[in-house]
């Protein structure tokens, strides 16, 4: 999945360079293989009404995450950790005929070997490191997952979309803001890069926000107080509109898998 820029790159880059997932560009909400017959309405194959994603502080999620402490709105969870989002269709869901995956986009060039563009298939069980989502409820017209990301993936806010497959194309949720999601670091996962084996540890250098650092040499060790930030940097960005942005600055591209991507929106912490 790309978005096809109106100039062109030659050599080896076919898209402008993804320097930043501040840009966005929305993912089409039909892809048609071919011309829909006259009298097949698209609306009789499975269609979503509605997605939750239980991003309350006192949702599992954010709990189990360690990220209730934000103060945000949206969704916040850890790589290579399970969360669970429930989607609500216009009839019940059948396994046996209807076939459907969520989607996670970041940037505005989404490419799924960059990993910025991310189908999430549907697989019975899930599997350590990969991304995938397991139904754990079904009843009526719910659908309720237990979604797993990599270890690996991009840390940044994604969009997240819902593709139902027809047997004349995909059918795909339009972009809703409130649907965003923030993937993070997660030094409590053992595949992460930046997995710490200390309890201790993570709770003074992941879940303090204000600390003690020491410096100079042995015979003169001098301390002073430091605001770790926990990599977020808090900044208000006043945009013509009036609106205030959050922005997450200085991630490490080594430690986080961040490849040209910078300037990722900021959630604020209230810890």
């Amino acid at each position: 999945m790309s978005d096809t820029p109106a100039s062109t790159f030659g050599g080896r880059r076919a898209v402008p360079p993804n320097n930043s997932n501040a840009a966005e560009v929305d993912l089409p909400t039909e892809e048609l293989q071919d011309l829909v017959p006259r009298g097949v309405n698209l609306k009789d194959y499975l269609n979503v009404t509605a997605v939750h994603l239980f991003k309350e502080r006192w949702d599992s999620n954010k709990i189990d995450h360690h990220t209730d402490k934000y103060d945000n709105n949206k969704l916040i969870v850890r790589r290579g950790q399970t969360f669970y989002i429930q989607i609500d269709f216009n009839r019940p869901y059948d396994p046996r005929k209807d076939l459907f995956r969520v989607e996670y986009v970041i940037g505005r060039y989404p490419q799924e070997n960059k990993g910025t563009y991310i189908p999430v298939p549907v697989v019975k069980e899930l599997q350590s490191g990969k991304w995938g989502a397991k139904v754990i409820m079904n009843e009526d017209r719910s659908v309720r997952l237990s979604v797993q990301s990599s270890p690996e993936c991009i840390v940044g806010k994604f969009r997240m979309y819902v593709a139902v497959w027809t047997p004349y194309g995909i059918l795909r949720t339009r972009r809703d803001p409130e649907t965003d999601t923030y993937i993070l670091f997660n030094p409590w996962c053992e595949e992460d890069a930046v997995y710490l084996d200390d309890e201790k540890e993570r709770e003074e250098y992941v879940l303090n926000d204000i600390g003690v650092i020491f410096y100079g040499d042995f015979k003169d060790i001098k301390s002073r107080s430091w605001s770790y930030g926990q990599d977020l940097r808090l900044q208000d960005r006043v945009h013509g509109s009036g609106n205030s942005e959050r922005q997450l600055h200085n991630l490490s591209a080594g430690a986080t898998n961040l490849p040209l991507i910078t300037n990722v929106p900021e959630i604020g912490d209230n810890g």
